[in-house]
């Protein structure tokens, strides 16, 4: 029975690192994004400025 409770608790563990993982990344990736995103807006008011 105390087997079956750890294969359990593991099975748990393996579904939730497959469902938190991925989520993590898209977060940072999304971040990133936003981050970049307002660098690639003020280089091209510069850019605009200079024509």
């Amino acid at each position: 029975m105390r087997i079956v409770k750890i294969l359990a608790t593991f099975l748990l563990l393996v579904l939730a690192a497959l469902v938190i993982i991925p989520l993590l990344v898209l977060a940072g990736l999304f971040i990133w994004l936003k981050l970049t995103e307002e660098g690639d807006e003020e280089s091209l008011e510069l850019d605009q400025e200079n024509i």
